[in-house]
Formats: structure tokens, sequence, C-alpha cells
């Protein structure tokens, strides 16, 4: 059986104004003629490992609809509306797609975040659990999602607001939940915090800071700090544009000679 796949597509992209005034920012060119919304869908569906595809929409919702609709021929596709996009951070849309977060095992990923090809085959190698992708830097700095870890390599606490010398590594935004046990704790522990409005504020990640106060194990996934982008701030599209996407483009054509 194969995942669902949850894309988190909600946000305004206020960090990229203008380039976001009129446009979502998953919509954004990365500078071939395809978004990084059609990107994430395309490398989704060459992966092999994902049954079904829920974009968590919110700002200009109507253009994303009518950019994914095609691909309904390719893959099961739906989009999940998030009304409170404007006045909440990221957890929000986790727990507008809460209901089908229960249906079967799934990935989140962040919808501003661009993978090598072979980053979604790896998860289908893993066992039951909550597995976040990490990645490892020289230098890291204070807008990383940044990780402490165990001496197992597993989380102990992910948050924007560690300490610099602290730092042990940063969250790619993309988290495979496996097995029933673990997405039902998962859906449970969202619900829950969003009882409280404060919490509307919190990145998603911090869900799983919760989860492991209760007691379970968030195992990670190592990948390249080269093999993953992220567009947050205008100088990541030129990098995307310039060299990154290139690189990834490169590598991910040697993974898969039949890319297009």
């Amino acid at each position: 059986m194969g995942m669902n796949l949850i894309i988190l597509a909600a946000g305004t992209g206020s960090r990229l104004y203008p380039l976001t005034k009129n446009t979502p920012k998953s919509l954004l060119d990365l500078g071939d003629g395809v978004s990084l919304l059609e990107r994430q869908i395309e490398d989704a569906i060459k992966s092999g490992v994902i049954e079904k595809i829920y974009i968590v929409t919110g700002y200009k919702s109507a253009q994303i609809e009518a950019k994914v609709k095609d691909y309904n021929k390719d893959i099961a596709l739906e989009t999940i509306f998030n009304p409170f996009y404007s006045v909440s951070n990221n957890i929000a849309s986790v727990w507008c797609a809460h209901p089908v977060l229960l249906e079967k095992d799934f990935i989140i990923t962040n919808g501003d975040n661009l993978y090598r090809k072979s980053v979604l085959p790896v998860f289908s190698e893993k066992e039951n659990g909550i597995h976040l992708t990490i990645s490892y830097k020289d230098v890291y700095d204070d807008d990383d999602m940044k990780v402490i870890l165990d001496d197992t390599a597993a989380v102990q606490h992910v948050s924007k607001q560690i300490p610099l010398p602290d730092v042990m590594a940063e969250s790619v935004g993309l988290v495979g939940v496996f097995g029933e046990r673990y997405r039902t704790a998962f859906v449970k522990k969202v619900i829950r915090m969003l009882h409280s409005e404060d919490k509307l504020q919190f990145f998603w990640l911090r869900i799983f800071n919760e989860l492991i106060e209760d007691g379970l194990k968030v195992e990670t996934i190592a990948i390249d700090k080269d093999d993953w982008a992220e567009v947050d701030f205008h100088p990541d599209i030129v990098t995307i544009r310039n060299e990154v996407f290139a690189n990834l483009t490169s590598r991910l054509d040697t993974d898969n000679p039949q890319a297009d």
C-alpha cells in the first residue's frame, strides 16, 4: 500500500513579497516554467511510494486548485482549505488535514521545499514509527529549524529557538508517520494542542516535542544538505534558480534516466 503525502501550502509567503503579492509562494516559477508545487507533485508521482496527495491551501487557494487539477489523471489528489491561514502558523494546516491522517501512513512536507527524487522512496524502507528528516551543516543560522539529538540520533528537541552552540542538525520539514498507533497519537496530539488558542501560532514541528514528552520516540532520517532546498527569502529563489535547482536536476536525472 502506498502512503499519503500532505503538502502544507497555505501560507501567505510574506517574506517573499512582492513576488507573492498576487501568487502563492508554492506557485512561484523555479526558473524552468515549473513551480515549486508542481515539482513536488511530479517528484511524488515518480517516487512510486505515494498513493494520494493532499494539498492544504489557504492564501490564493483558487490559483493552486486550478494549477493542480490536471494532475488527477496521474495520481489521486485533493485540496483541503485552511480558513485560518491568515491568523495562524502552519500547525493549523496540519489540524485541517487531521481526518485524513488516520486513513493510512503519511508523509507531511512543508510546501516551500524541494527534494532530490531519491528522498521520498527512503520512507518506504522504514518501520512503524515517527521519522523526521534532518540534514547536517557546518554552520547553522537563527532561522533554521534546529534539532538536538540523543546518543541514538533520535530527536530530543526541535525548535528555531535552540541556542546555536547546542544545535546538532537542521530539520528539513519532511516527516513520515507510520503505523496506526503512531498516526493515532499524532492526530490526538494535534487536536489537543489546538484546544489552546495560543498554539495557533506554533510551527507544526512543535507537535513532535510534545509527543517526545509523552514518551514516544522520534527517529531521524539524515539526508545530504545538497539534497534539498527551501524557498523562504528572496535569495533562496536566486539560489534555486541559479545553483541548487540545476544541481538537483542533474543529480535527479542521474538517479532516474527516464525522468523528464
